[in-house]
């Protein structure tokens, strides 16, 4: 792990106070003094679009997150209502609200769980594998300010080279001590879709992709589609992602794990000029 300090592997992102998650050390992020990282509020909504009520076994297939500003490190209520319920699949809304004020939204998609007989497997094809499980490699955030309890406690990372893929393990659980779900994890390491290209060319000691290392981006959005869950623990990004001239970008990725494709991710990229990043981001690239 990073830095002096070395979380419990049983110390959770969220405790739970009744209807409210209230945020511990390890759901902070960097882009603004005492705000969540974005990995802690897809957890927080993926666990609630899963947890929602139905009355036939369903699963979690979509999950489309609009970051509306960023939540801060105090309680919230995260809610879910029905838009549509049918035989074969509904559809839930979510929202996270802190004091009143609304933090994030977003929608889900389930669909009914039924045993259906395939040809090929899982997966098929050839794809990268995750390291071993006992396997964890120093961690890559060394940056000033990086021994401060933050999100990346709460990840393991591993860097593979050769097939383009960054690998995350979730290393704590969401809230309390609950068991963290195959749709939880995924939406969870999905918030890393558009910053996998950055952690490669960081391994690879790489100058950033803008020649300058002017540029700050950060993800308003994440859809993930998955269509099995995950078979081990680690979850693979493989992304492509581009940004423009006009400020924005897009980032999309493969979902991976030890068994081949889980899924895709895609996020739409807020892009910043060296004016617009606060300073905890700025250090980063320091």
């Amino acid at each position: 792990m990073t830095g002096a300090y070395i979380p419990t592997r049983g110390e959770p992102l969220f405790s739970s106070d009744g209807e409210l998650l209230v945020p511990g050390v390890l759901s902070r992020g960097p882009w603004y003094e005492g705000t969540l990282h974005g990995s802690a509020m897809l957890a927080a909504m993926a666990r609630a679009a899963e947890r929602h009520p139905t009355e036939v076994e369903r699963q979690v297939v979509r999950l489309t997150v609009d970051m509306m500003r960023a939540a801060p490190m105090s309680p919230l209520r995260v809610e879910s209502s029905t838009v549509r319920s049918g035989k074969s699949n509904d559809v839930v809304d979510i929202a996270m609200y802190a004091a009143g004020d609304l933090c994030v939204r977003g929608s889900a998609l389930r669909i009914r769980v039924a045993d259906i007989a395939i040809d090929d497997g899982p997966t098929g094809g050839s794809w990268p594998t995750p390291p071993p499980d006992d396997e964890i490699e120093a961690s890559p955030f060394t940056h000033p300010g990086a021994e401060r309890p933050a999100f990346h406690h709460a990840i393991d990372v591993n860097i593979d080279q050769r097939s383009g893929t960054v690998w995350f393990r979730l290393a704590v659980p969401v809230v309390d001590d609950e068991v963290n779900t195959s749709t939880v994890t995924v939406a969870t390491i999905a918030d890393w879709t558009y910053a996998a290209p950055t952690l490669l060319r960081q391994d690879a000691g790489e100058a950033p992709a803008n020649a300058a290392g002017t540029v700050f981006a950060i993800n308003a959005d994440t859809t993930v589609n998955t269509y099995r869950p995950l078979s081990g623990a680690w979850v693979g990004l493989r992304t492509t992602s581009k940004v423009g001239g006009l400020g924005a970008g897009t980032s999309n990725a493969q979902i991976l794990d030890r068994a081949g494709l889980v899924g895709f991710s895609a996020q739409s990229i807020l892009v910043r000029g060296p004016s617009g990043a606060p300073l905890s981001v700025k250090e980063l690239s320091a």
